[in-house]
């Protein structure tokens, strides 16, 4: 039970529920507009990810199909309606409206993102948030189920039959970069592998664009001469429960070192904590330690395009920045915890070629003897089918194939 949550509320909720049923049931008799198509992202609480890169391609490029944003952030409403973009807010009656006509759905992290009780009946389209390096979505339930109590496991069947629209909505595609990654998806959305689509996801396709986001203009302009490196850790368990992982806590770390690391070395190190730990409060200081927020940029992956070096542990992040072809150093320093308590993993760690480092130390060692190297290309070809900046066209193209839209 979550904290906020009692017996009475549980119970009122459940009876809501069970009383909407017939409701979400009857929405299929509805018939949807096929050129509406809804996007929301991260929990409705951001403008970004895939769904972003989406939405504005068909707003610059698609004129005949009317892309709608639906958010449940105040702050995101005011600001797409500032330029001029639809968008509305989830739970308001225009919100409704917008959800119950859309017939093409795309999510990024669940249905919930715009206002999910309102959708059966459109088709959904997967765009996910990273490729899988460690088990997500069916795969991770079963997982977790071996971990349950009886009662839990109870608790969790009752709420796919009362909240089906949380729960049991259709994955009818699945965005996905490369064929590799084609029986992992296909295993936990639990569909044929031919409804994972191969065609890239789009918020890469900002890594070819031009144009520089403020924050690197005003370092670049500072540090003419040196190499920017960013370091985007994953999430674990421990932050859902109020306990954000913050890598510059144990592992070794020597504030000193590092930043006689970045002088001597001539780095700039940008620090991007995952969504689910901004509270980490990470306390390193110094001139060439930025700390990164998401008030910091517009587009994560026009600032990410511009960095010299990735380091990250077990973030798909990996996958979308080998797209550039430059280093990266992997730094899973908690590897053995994480696989032990975190979730299993699709595949073996190494065959991540990058070099990698157990602990600071080590990753200093890297950093002072640079010691990073490239990806092989045939490392970038496996985890990408096209190594460009076209996945949106390819999807939206796809999909009109698919709906049988043409262009007006």
């Amino acid at each position: 039970m979550k904290k906020d949550e009692t017996a009475a509320s549980i119970l009122w909720k459940s009876i809501r529920g069970l009383f909407f049923l017939p409701f979400w049931h009857a929405q299929k008799l509805r018939r949807r507009d096929m050129n509406v198509w809804l996007f929301g992202s991260w929990f409705g609480q951001k403008y970004s990810d895939n769904s972003r890169a989406m939405y504005e391609y068909l707003l610059a490029n698609e004129p005949d199909i009317t892309p709608m944003w639906i958010t449940r952030n105040p702050k995101v409403y005011d600001r797409l309606k500032s330029m001029g973009r639809p968008v509305q807010m989830a739970d308001s009656a225009e919100g409704i409206s917008w959800c119950r006509k859309a017939g093409v759905v795309f999510v990024t992290t669940t249905p919930d993102e715009m206002n999910s009780r309102y959708l059966n009946g459109a088709r959904f389209v997967w765009l996910w948030h990273g490729m899988p390096l460690k088990q997500i979505m069916a795969d991770e339930a079963k997982f977790l189920k071996g971990k349950q109590s009886l009662f839990k496991r109870l608790k969790v069947r009752l709420n796919h039959f009362l909240f089906p629209y949380d729960n049991c909505v259709p994955h009818d595609w699945v965005m996905n970069s490369a064929d590799f990654f084609c029986p992992f998806f296909a295993s936990a959305f639990e569909v044929p592998e031919s409804q994972v689509w191969t065609d890239g996801y789009p918020r890469n396709d900002a890594l070819f664009e031009e144009g520089h986001e403020d924050i690197i203009r005003r370092y670049r302009e500072k540090y003419p001469t040196a190499k920017f490196i960013i370091y985007m850790p994953t999430h674990r368990v421990n932050a859902l429960k109020g306990t954000p992982f913050n890598g510059f806590e144990g592992f070794g770390f020597d504030a000193d070192r590092f930043n006689r690391v970045l002088e001597e070395q001539d780095y700039v190190f940008f620090n991007k904590g995952h969504f689910f730990d901004s509270g980490a409060g990470v306390k390193v200081s110094g001139e060439r330690f930025v700390n990164v927020t998401d008030d910091d940029y517009d587009n994560l992956y026009s600032f990410v395009k511009d960095m010299d070096l990735l380091i990250t542990d077990f973030s798909s992040i990996y996958f979308d920045y080998i797209m550039l072809g430059k280093p990266i150093v992997t730094a899973p320093f908690d590897y053995d915890d994480y696989l032990k308590n975190e979730r299993p993993l699709y595949f073996d760690y190494s065959r991540w070629g990058a070099v990698r480092a157990n602990n600071w130390d080590e990753l200093f060692a890297i950093l002072e003897n640079r010691s990073y190297r490239e990806p092989d290309r045939s490392e970038m070809e496996l985890f990408h089918n096209n190594l460009d900046g076209n996945s949106c066209k390819r999807i939206t193209e796809h999909l009109r194939s698919e709906l049988c839209l043409k262009k007006r």
